[in-house]
Formats: structure tokens, C-alpha cells, sequence
């Protein structure tokens, strides 16, 4: 969804209605994103959520202050449509990982 998000944003770049649909499609993938990274979280030392919760927000922010950082240079770079693009090359490259992260982890269970 965010990389979807950040195609339309990209093709919408002067369109507010499209940048606005592509804001709140942004904001419902971050906002699952956070619920489901809090929920694992969760599951891993019920005695320690406090402190993981603590490590896991600072890492949250920290990406996302990354993404700001490096969004603010592929601006520089080559404009909005380099955002878009690599905003919505980011989420795609992530869920690869957790494919392959998931087939490797349930190899070595079996």
C-alpha cells in the first residue's frame, strides 16, 4: 500500500486530490505497519514490553527520520519524481525481504 501510495503521489505530483488520497493511503500503511511491528514486538518477552516497546518506537522514528533525510536528497537529486520513486521502491525492497526472511525461517523450523 505505501508503495502504492507513493506511485500515485508521484503521478499526482500537481493534483491535490490525488496527492491527499495518496497522503492518507500513506498513512493507513505506516499506521499498520506500527500496529503489526508493536503486536511482534509484544510476543517476544511479555516481561520486557516495555522496554522493547521503547527500542522498537526509537527504531521506528530513526527510519523515519532516515527516510526524511534521504527523501530531502533524492529531491535535490531529481525532484519530486525521484521521491515518489524512491519512496515506493523502499516498501517494495522491504517486502521482498520479509519473503525471503519467512521462507528461510520456516525451512529451518521444518
Amino acid at each position: 500500500m505505501a508503495a502504492a501510495a507513493f506511485t500515485l503521489a508521484g503521478f499526482g505530483g500537481r493534483t491535490i486530490v490525488l496527492i491527499a488520497l495518496a497522503a492518507v493511503l500513506l498513512d493507513v500503511a505506516v499506521q499498520t505497519t506500527l500496529i503489526t511491528g508493536q503486536h511482534t514486538v509484544y510476543q517476544l518477552d511479555p516481561g520486557a514490553r516495555a522496554r522493547l516497546n521503547s527500542v522498537f518506537i526509537a527504531t521506528f522514528f530513526i527510519g523515519g527520520a532516515a527516510g526524511s533525510q534521504l527523501g530531502a536528497i533524492a529531491f535535490n537529486v531529481g525532484g519530486w519524481s525521484a521521491v515518489a520513486a524512491f519512496g515506493a521502491v523502499l516498501p517494495v525492497l522491504a517486502l521482498l525481504y520479509w519473503t525471503t526472511e519467512r521462507r528461510s525461517g520456516a525451512r529451518a523450523t521444518s
